[in-house]
């Protein structure tokens, strides 16, 4: 698999410090490059082979600068990322051993830890950032499956999300795709019907792509009513079933803190006196919840239930709960 480096290795050297900007060590090719290229296959299932080819000729001829500079930090750091933790002891004929120097210090391991946290945010940051440089001018992730099979979701963008819950991140909201759908199809078509549940996602595009739209394409103000709170309940419907699937460290800070120990040592951890996760998801679909039935509730102000007259029999049986066709009364 290509990625967006020299593959000489003094080359590769400069090129990749200056990609992460942060280390001070120069790490040979050989040593790097298999977790560069996990990097390039988790990119690839984020954005599509088609896009990720054209980030690598955009690269090959030196063009668009700016996209091939996120390109290269966002490959950079999610590889960094998979090898530092690796790299922190030496891997030898006699087993693993820890590095030590006179001139460095081995850190703790609360450090680490800390460490290994804000190496994942630096790589998700990285990868929102290209995604984000691409949203604005890069045509082939424009027009990419990856990127148009959100159109098709009632939240299409981080601005509609941000609406509810405001997450920031375009990478976090691919990410959530599945749980966005999932509540689409499991609670939103029950409640409003497939029909209706179409015209509305056809009136959405209309208002986002039309430039004069007349009045019939886009949601009247009852229908404004019922996406915001469709827009509200697939937010947080969303939000409950990513976050028992997901790093917490995609999510935005406080949403979630990751519960430490306060002692020296990785694996040892405080445990929760609540879980934490668990109790996140269940607030969130309790969020969920409230946003359904204030669904129901514009839905049926929009479509009144159809008034049946009662018969006399009928009104009898619902008045005292029997009729004259009972046999208890005629025997």
């Amino acid at each position: 698999m290509d990625i967006p480096f020299s593959a000489i290795d003094e080359t590769f050297q400069e090129e990749f410090k200056e990609a992460l900007g942060f280390t001070d060590i120069d790490i040979p090719l050989v040593k790097i490059k298999p977790d560069l290229i996990l990097a390039a296959s988790e990119l690839i299932d984020i954005i599509g082979g088609e896009t990720y080819s054209a980030l690598m000729d955009s690269y090959t001829l030196d063009q668009d600068e700016a996209i091939v500079d996120a390109f290269k930090r966002a490959i950079a750091t999610y590889g960094y990322m998979e090898f530092a933790p690796a790299n922190d002891i030496a891997h030898t004929s006699n087993g693993r051993r820890m590095r030590t120097s006179e001139n460095e210090k081995t850190p703790f391991e609360w450090m680490l830890v800390k460490d290994d946290d804000n190496l994942k945010r630096r790589a998700y940051k990285a990868i929102d950032t290209l995604i984000k440089l691409m949203d604005a001018s890069y045509s082939v992730w424009k027009s990419s499956a990856k990127n148009t099979e959100t159109y098709n979701l009632f939240i299409r963008t981080v601005k509609d999300y941000s609406e509810h819950y405001d997450i920031k991140s375009r990478l976090l909201l691919l990410k959530l795709q599945p749980g966005l759908k999932l509540s689409e199809t499991r609670e939103i078509a029950p409640r409003i019907g497939s029909e209706l549940m179409t015209s509305l996602k056809s009136k959405i595009k209309n208002q986002a792509i039309e430039d004069t739209p007349t009045s019939e394409q886009i949601p009247s103000e009852d229908e404004e009513k019922l996406i915001s709170h469709i827009r509200e309940a697939c937010a947080y419907y969303a939000l409950s079933w990513a976050l028992p699937r997901m790093q917490v460290q995609l999510f935005p800070e406080g949403i979630l803190q990751a519960v430490r120990s306060d002692r020296e040592t990785i694996r040892g951890r405080v445990v929760p006196q609540v879980p934490v996760i668990d109790q996140a998801a269940q607030k969130f679909m309790a969020d969920a919840e409230r946003a359904f039935m204030a669904i129901e509730h514009q839905y049926k102000k929009m479509f009144p239930p159809e008034v049946v007259e009662k018969t006399a029999s009928e009104s009898a049986e619902d008045k005292y709960g029997f009729n004259e066709d009972d046999n208890f009364i005629t025997t």
